[in-house]
């Protein structure tokens, strides 16, 4: 296998690319600026990957790449050049489109040419896009891209210099007699598998408009559409066509056929029922919009006046894509399968700027929910977290479990785990994880905190063989005690999500977990804890699932008395401050009857949260031998 130079390989593209070519036996020299953000780029990487990845610390600004010597020399013996190494920005202005994507290319051909010069390049490929007008046929222009001042000048900066790079591309390596593969990605949303869309641009702009509430029509007819593709599946085609090629082609459209894709309408259709919205109903043309955006509109939105420039009505070539996933085994795209994964992803992006994958945990999908899994020895750990957080709250507890593994899970419509769409609330949350539960391979210890203890005993009592033993941290084990207002607007469900989105600040929400003693002090809440909880309830459907739950919980909830018949070992570990749920003498009669063990700790309710340590001594029993 051959040695890859590749730029872009720390980007949402790059990333998955340098995967694939690595696991196909290339080693890769990867163009970096900085060493930190290449090291953290490999940290999930197998021993095995990352010895066939050479970080080399450059820049496309400079010339010569900015390359040392000895650097220059290690990229002369490449055999292959991927150039992925242009922002997805579309706010790029001129200058800087101009400097990094045009005359970023010019740079990179020239150290092309010189490897060519010295033992002839394999193929140069270059990434593109696939609304670039470049083709084949008139690419042949021997007009010098840097005076063709009228070229495509109402675009913007981003897609300008992004073609006028393409066609510069085609005629140096004509002339130069290098083989050129040209890749016209669409749109890229995340893997299959997650469906986590690291890049908010594209896609992202139209889940984020719609979940504003700023798309108040309908755009566009059947006859436009929005070209998408998976991260994971233009990975595998672009690291199959870093093999020798016999085809003549030298486009692809890397695209699905546009009957894999719904119609404009129906796409956003399907967007605002994963963000729980109502779907806007009045259609607009799309020419439209456009001119409304041109014309101010923009700022009514919150659009860029070129983001609509993705959406179209064109049909693309395709074959030699179609070839390429067929030689791969790649099926067709399924939208209603996979896309409510990269809808709830970029959700989560845009509603926590904290949002992140930590180190030592992949993100994978169990079942249907979102999860961060940590590889360990013995039996694993599963975590299903309360209301007003998510997977990320529970990692420092996870932590403390260095050497077990450990699987967290976003619920249902939180986080970045899609809603389950049940005809019944809770049956579709027990349900979900069930099916997640029955996946892993082995026994579990469950631990469930708040709401997600009651979820994770109803997932015990249907499959006691699963769990090895079962730890509720603060279950709800009676009806809250809220104050009235609280309750009244827990009786219509409307009301409690209205007071959500509208008294959902920080402030707001500080005063409330004190007076109902998620917390003990201001002190006890963690950083940024507070401002992410506010981000997420700006989502309406993150703001929608907390309101059916605790609607249920104040209105429909009997407790958990059915507790006693679990076949399961329980341990239950209660926070004495609580202020919303209180441990009784009766109820600690019928836990001790019931052969529960008990736990009781002078903390707060979130104390899974603020004291992850003890938490975790509990669970390990370390406090009570």
């Amino acid at each position: 296998m051959g040695i890859i130079f590749v730029t872009g390989a720390t980007g949402f593209i790059g990333k998955e690319m340098v995967r694939e070519l690595v696991k196909n036996g290339h080693t890769v020299l990867a163009l970096i600026r900085s060493q930190v953000k290449w090291q953290n780029m490999l940290h999930n990487f197998s021993e095995h990957e990352k010895k066939s990845c050479i970080g080399i610390v450059g820049d496309l600004r400079r010339e010569d790449l900015g390359l040392s010597s000895k650097s220059y020399d290690q990229v002369m013996s490449a055999d292959v050049i991927i150039h992925a190494g242009v922002p997805m920005n579309i706010l790029l202005d001129e200058e800087t489109a101009m400097d990094v994507i045009l005359h970023g290319s010019r740079r990179l051909l020239k150290v092309a040419k010189e490897i060519h010069r010295r033992k002839k390049l394999e193929t140069f490929i270059h990434l593109v896009g696939y609304m670039s007008p470049i083709t084949d046929q008139n690419a042949k222009t021997t007009e010098d891209v840097f005076t063709m001042s009228d070229f495509m000048r109402g675009v913007g900066g981003y897609e300008r210099y992004k073609f006028l790079a393409d066609l510069l591309v085609r005629q140096e390596t004509a002339r130069e007699g290098i083989p050129l593969t040209v890749i016209n990605p669409s749109v890229v949303i995340g893997p299959r598998d997650t469906g986590s869309t690291q890049q908010l641009e594209g896609f992202g702009m139209l889940v984020d408009t719609l979940r504003r509430g700023k798309m108040p029509v309908l755009l566009g007819g059947k006859e436009w559409w929005l070209p998408l593709i998976p991260l994971d599946d233009l990975a595998k085609v672009i690291a199959g066509l870093a093999q020798p090629q016999e085809s003549q082609v030298q486009t692809h459209f890397a695209l699905f056929d546009r009957n894999v894709i719904p119609p404009l309408p129906q796409l956003i259709q399907l967007i605002a029922k994963e963000l729980r919205i109502p779907a806007p109903t009045i259609p607009v043309s799309v020419p439209i919009i456009k001119k409304m955006l041109r014309w101010g509109g923009s700022r009514v939105m919150g659009l860029p006046a070129n983001s609509m420039d993705f959406l179209t009505t064109k049909e693309f070539p395709v074959q030699s894509f179609q070839a390429s996933i067929d030689r791969l085994g790649i099926e067709q795209y399924d939208v209603t399968r996979y896309l409510p994964r990269v809808i709830a992803d970029l959700d989560y992006r845009l509603s926590n700027e904290h949002s992140s994958n930590p180190h030592n945990y992949t993100r994978e999908l169990t079942g249907n929910l979102a999860s961060f899994k940590k590889e360990g020895t013995g039996k694993p750990w599963v975590f299903l977290h309360g209301l007003f957080s998510d997977m990320d709250d529970i990692l420092p507890l996870a932590s403390q479990l260095k050497e077990e593994p450990v699987i967290l899970f976003d619920l249902p419509g939180f986080g970045r785990s899609p809603y389950h769409h049940h005809v019944h609330v809770l049956e579709g949350y027990v349900d979900t994880v069930l099916e997640a539960i029955k996946e892993l391979p082995s026994t579990v210890y469950l631990v469930g905190h708040s709401l997600g203890a009651y979820i994770a005993s109803k997932v015990a009592e249907r499959v006691p063989n699963k769990v090895e033993k079962l730890y509720l941290m603060q279950p709800p084990l009676h009806r809250p005690r809220y104050p009235a207002a609280i309750n009244l607007a827990g009786k219509v469900q409307s009301l409690l999500t209205t007071s959500l989105k509208y008294r959902g600040t920080p402030k707001q929400l500080s005063k409330m977990f004190l007076n109902q003693g998620v917390f003990g002090s201001v002190e006890e809440i963690p950083e940024n804890y507070l401002q992410k909880v506010a981000g997420t309830l700006r989502s309406p459907r993150i703001r929608q699932s907390h309101a059916e739950l605790l609607s249920f919980l104040m209105r429909d909830f009997t407790g958990m008395s059915f507790l006693r018949s679990l076949k399961v070992p329980i341990r239950v570990i209660w926070g004495t401050r609580d202020q919303a749920y209180q441990l009784s003498e009766e109820m600690e009669t019928e836990l001790m009857q019931a052969k529960i063990e008990l736990v009781k700790l002078d903390l707060a309710h979130n104390f899974p949260i603020t004291h992850p340590q003890i938490a975790a001594d509990l669970l390990r029993d370390r406090f009570l031998k």
